[in-house]
């Protein structure tokens, strides 16, 4: 952590006030997508997804290079934020490559996937994904809602497919072709890495706490799952992201670009996944009280939301606004499963659901499902969190038993980083602070809180044990991470003339934090070996 001088004081963040420039310049950011972007199509032309390909002793060579390469800097060189900062993404970067090299792709093997279902069928992402392929881009023409998972807006599958296409007719064989799609995937949650750097510097995280906050999205588990995912989760995440960034820049700079990013980001969101419209709910807030408190500009500010709607509104509904008019499919139709499934959970009552733990469900670490062997049926929304947030829905010690050790100290690492979320989220919410006004601190806060309302409602009008993923609120990680590092370098601020209490505490956040980090690197290089 970064050492405050006892003179330290808060002062009040200035209205309408441009941030700091960044320890790591746009330029250096935008040439670190690139070389993100020419790795990610190198891997493709490299690697044969189709195959089972062992622990990828390419990528883990490179991590050890990058830790290395850290230490050498940090004992004998002085190592900067900036250089650290580009250290943790690149073994951020490198470590979900591991993951998507070791995890096998093709028509009939999908592994650690979401309603995918094999390709060559009529149903699931990868039927939507062929419609495209085979049909030259072409809307279906039948109602979306017979086959499963076509109720989805197309963005996400109809890139897919183009990918595909580019690459089949450059005489790539079709099955390379369906496991390029990870790469694809690869690339979106790198770049979420690379925004929520831009959202940690907008907020003025400095130091070793913003190191801290990058540290915990670069190796949290979420990220490297859904680096391998072929389903439309993590370009919908990345746009909500790029939703918050675009939010928040605007505040600071209201310009008719800025508000034309926030409308293209949650436009676009939604045209991957509708639920990426929450996102617009805390932001409408923002609005509003940016409308209210900026009174020289309510005209302006007017103009600009008016554009704003016209860019998103069609942008985000005009998939579900065909499919109405087409096929009287309603505006927010979900795919709801029977209550024959086998993943059905209504049959318990509000009060199990919430508060039962009477059946110890973290005796097994991962996600269970009587269907698959398991002694109980996961119900609870908030057990779901804890464990589908590190392993997915997914038995990883079926693949290694070594792993299960490492996964156990991984849930409970994993419920002290939450705790110190929701503590952080308090204090933040609670405390005048330099990362920002009380305009952005409501946004921020109201988000978070309300995606964590999101999801229980979530998981009671959808009762499936699928509904209980913590795939659907990905961004209260970044966010989560933001309020532990903000809340730790303004508690050290305030109490500096404490020395002692300031360490206790720094040692204890960062010490959570590292072991949370590096167990998440040994269980997911691991579980490739």
């Amino acid at each position: 952590m970064s050492k405050v001088s006892k003179n330290t004081k808060i002062s009040p963040k200035p209205k309408n006030a441009v941030k700091p420039a960044s320890n790591v310049g746009s330029e250096t950011m935008k040439r670190t997508l690139m070389v993100i972007g020419a790795v990610c199509l190198i891997s493709t032309l490299v690697f044969d997804k189709s195959k089972e390909m062992g622990g990828a002793a390419f990528p883990i060579v490179c991590m050890l290079g990058v830790a290395v390469v850290a230490v050498y800097l940090w004992f004998i060189k002085k190592l900067n934020t900036e250089t650290a900062v580009l250290l943790i993404i690149a073994a951020g970067f490198l470590l979900r490559l591991n993951y998507v090299i070791y995890t096998p792709l093709s028509e009939t093997t999908r592994v650690r996937q979401h309603d995918l279902f094999e390709f060559g069928g009529d149903r699931g992402h990868s039927a939507y994904i062929e419609h495209f392929y085979n049909n030259g881009f072409t809307l279906p023409d039948f109602n979306p809602t017979t086959r499963a998972q076509f109720y989805h807006p197309p963005l996400h599958h109809l890139i897919a497919a183009m990918w595909m296409r580019i690459l089949t007719t450059f005489g790539m064989s079709y099955t390379r072709a369906i496991g390029s799609l990870q790469f694809l995937s690869l690339f979106y949650s790198s770049c979420c890495l690379l925004v929520s750097e831009r959202i940690f510097t907008r907020l003025r995280l400095t130091g070793g706490y913003k190191l801290l906050a990058l540290s915990v999205v670069a190796f949290h588990p979420t990220f490297i799952i859904l680096a391998g995912s072929v389903n439309n989760d993590v370009l919908s995440l990345l746009f909500t992201l790029l939703s918050v960034y675009t939010a928040l820049r605007w505040y600071e700079e209201p310009t008719k670009k800025n508000i034309l990013m926030i409308a293209l980001s949650i436009g676009l969101g939604m045209s991957t996944k509708l639920s990426a419209a929450l996102v617009a709910i805390p932001i409408a807030v923002l609005f509003f009280m940016k409308l209210i408190s900026d009174k020289k500009r309510v005209y302006d500010n007017m103009m600009q939301f008016c554009l704003f709607g016209l860019v998103c509104i069609p942008l985000g509904m005009w998939y579900s606004i065909r499919n109405a008019v087409r096929f009287d499919v309603p505006l927010t139709y979900v795919q709801k499963l029977s209550e024959k499934s086998d993943q059905y959970v209504g049959n318990h009552t509000v009060y199990e659901r919430l508060l039962d733990f009477s059946y110890h469900p973290f005796a097994n670490p991962f996600f269970n499902r009587s269907a698959t062997g398991a002694e109980y049926h996961e119900y609870n929304p908030f057990v779901g969190i804890i464990k589908t947030s590190v392993f997915g829905e997914y038995n990883l010690a079926k693949y290694n038993e070594a792993l299960m050790p490492f996964c156990r100290i991984l849930l409970v690492l994993n419920m002290v980083m939450i705790a110190l979320s929701v503590a952080a989220l308090i204090y933040f919410a609670v405390t005048k602070n330099k990362f920002t006004d009380m305009t952005e601190k409501v946004f921020l806060v109201f988000y978070q809180v309300l995606m964590f309302v999101y999801f229980i409602k979530f998981a009671f009008d959808f009762p499936h044990d699928c509904s209980m993923d913590y795939r659907y609120i990905v961004p209260t990680c970044v966010l989560g991470s933001f309020f532990i590092g903000a809340a730790a370098e303004h508690f050290s601020e305030v109490h500096a003339k404490n020395g002692t209490l300031v360490k206790a505490v720094n040692i204890t956040v960062a010490s959570a934090a590292i072991l949370f980090c590096l167990t998440s690197v040994i269980v997911y290089i691991m579980l490739g070996a």
